[in-house]
């Protein structure tokens, strides 16, 4: 695991993109393609629209990217609340891919039907490889749940799919959700975790005793990648290892 800690969240995305678009060059010089894992919630928003900027999106060749995302809540593409539409309304939608390599999880079909199509694309793509994404994006909330994994959820200890559907009782929706078992295949894993009232309970999931049904975050542990955390300085203040 190596932390990654800067003064504020706009150096933190800046230097994040510049860390991804280096990762992607020097992948696809020895690979067809690049796949990557995007997360929702509001802390990568910033992330987003760096790498769509000028500055950064002629670094990366769009044609040779696939998108896939991490989780989802059940609501339609065309709600807020839907991590696909807020990918394409600060990313996608400003750089040249093509759609076909853009994966997202259906949420016009019923979740159990949503997430059978999605391991079915997931096991074509990747079963003759022996891995999985080359990048995966996470975040963290300050319950430390990460992708649809909350603290006492059912699929904590559910390790022989690929990708789940869970019904969130506080949020009043279904959400699906790629397992661990699948991100810790990946190459590289990237937490982004920013702010204040986060630092608590990441001291708890860097530095505490093991405990996943609480800090759902402690699943993720590459098997053969690496793990990096990236935090601004406010998340990171109660870490005793920096």
């Amino acid at each position: 695991m190596k932390l990654h800690i800067f003064d504020d969240k706009e150096i933190l995305s800046e230097q994040l993109a510049e860390w991804i678009c280096d990762l992607i060059s020097d992948t696809l010089k020895h690979q067809q393609f690049f796949t990557i894992v995007l997360s929702g919630g509001g802390t990568p928003k910033m992330l987003y629209q760096k790498l769509a900027s000028e500055k950064f999106k002629a670094r990366i060749d769009w044609q040779r990217i696939h998108v896939f995302w991490g989780d989802e809540r059940v609501v339609p593409f065309s709600d807020e609340r839907n991590n696909a539409k807020m990918a394409f309304d600060f990313l996608l939608n400003h750089v040249d891919i093509p759609a076909s390599q853009i994966h997202i999880m259906r949420t016009d079909i019923e979740p159990n039907f949503a997430v059978a199509e999605y391991r079915k694309k997931l096991h074509t793509f990747f079963d003759s490889t022996g891995h999985s994404f080359d990048l995966v994006l996470l975040g963290m909330g300050d319950d430390g749940h990460t992708l649809s994994l909350f603290p006492g959820s059912l699929l904590i200890d559910e390790h022989y799919r690929w990708v789940n559907s869970v019904y969130n009782e506080q949020q009043q929706m279904y959400r699906m959700t790629l397992m661990p078992l699948l991100v810790n295949k990946a190459g590289k894993v990237v937490f982004m975790v920013d702010g204040e009232k986060k630092a608590g309970v990441l001291e708890k999931v860097l530095e505490g005793e093991y405990k996943p049904a609480e800090f759902p975050a402690q699943l993720i542990s590459p098997e053969n990648g690496e793990l990096h955390w990236f935090l601004d300085k406010a998340a990171a203040k109660n870490l005793h290892t920096i």
